[in-house]
């Protein structure tokens, strides 16, 4: 009988050994490492060849390319059919991602100003209203022309400085009528826009996007009084920015005149005023009316 129940512990113990055993075979292989996980790989698009600043970024400029999504550059397209020939902003060269930012699409957090400039070109800025700044449709990689308006006080030498002698200096006074004279002439010509504070001008996922029944369109509803431009040019055009608008507070004495991308030509202007107006525009000046009343009858 002992040896019975013997035999019984032995097997008892041999099953619990040979179970043991096999829960950690089964744990083993459950830890067992799994092969490389599969990489995720994005469609990008990639120039063909060197893109420059202000050159139009079409599909047949660039070639569709898969890359890990950690080797995404900016905001990526996902197809060549998205690109719609908007001037690029900064030299792409060949082989390197073409993202939104580069032809201004992308985020505005996103965007690099000194990626923009050519050698020997400075960032410049001027403020515009609705209708100085075209309604606020100028978007980066447009080309303006900067016009200005001013009120001259028209000045005549005193009379005392009618007759000089040599050496002297001469005054001047304000001419009673024509103390605030408009002027208007051209300053700037051909200057890249790179970028604007706010523009009416959506993006292509704007464009697209169709608001669901019972929503709201947002696109519409802020309400832009001013805006800031930013265009390349030289030291020299800002102090002619900086000395036209040298007021912030006042907006207007600025106009951006919007041009043709291919059109480069410089256009040689008189600048306009009411003596240009009248001589060379033929513009009327009023008469006196005169009118005669009748003698009285003694």
């Amino acid at each position: 009988m002992k040896r019975s129940n013997r035999l019984v512990i032995l097997v008892g113990v041999l099953l619990a050994v040979v179970a043991f055993v096999g829960i950690v075979v089964l744990l083993g292989q459950s830890k067992s490492p799994e092969g490389p996980a599969a990489k995720v790989t994005v469609t990008v698009l990639v120039a063909k060849a060197d893109i420059g600043i202000g050159d139009p970024v079409t599909p047949d400029r660039v070639v569709v390319k898969e890359v890990e999504r950690e080797a995404v550059s900016g905001t990526r397209f996902g197809d060549p059919s998205q690109l719609d020939g908007s001037p690029a902003l900064f030299p792409i060269a060949k082989d390197q991602q073409v993202s939104q930012e580069a032809v201004g699409l992308g985020a505005r957090g996103k965007i690099c100003i000194t990626c923009q400039l050519q050698p020997g070109e400075k960032a410049i800025a001027f403020q515009v209203d609705r209708v100085t700044g075209i309604d606020f449709l100028v978007q980066p990689g447009d080309h303006i022309d900067i016009v200005f308006r001013a009120e001259i006080t028209v000045l005549q030498p005193t009379v005392d400085s009618v007759n000089l002698a040599p050496g002297q200096i001469p005054r001047f006074e304000p001419i009673t009528g024509l103390e605030d004279a408009p002027t208007v002439k051209t300053l700037l010509q051909n200057k890249r826009v790179l970028y604007v504070s706010a523009t009416r001008i959506k993006s292509l996922s704007e464009a697209t996007a169709t608001p669901s029944p019972g929503q709201a369109n947002t696109q519409t509803s802020a309400v832009i009084e001013t805006v800031v431009i930013v265009f390349a040019g030289t030291d020299a055009d800002a102090e002619v920015i900086k000395f036209a608008q040298s007021d912030q507070s006042v907006i207007g004495p600025l106009t951006a005149i919007l041009r043709h991308l291919d059109d480069d030509a410089i256009e040689v202007t008189t600048g306009i005023t009411a003596k240009i107006l009248v001589e060379t525009f033929g513009i009327p000046i009023p008469d006196i009316i005169q009118v005669v009343l009748p003698t009285p009858t003694p």
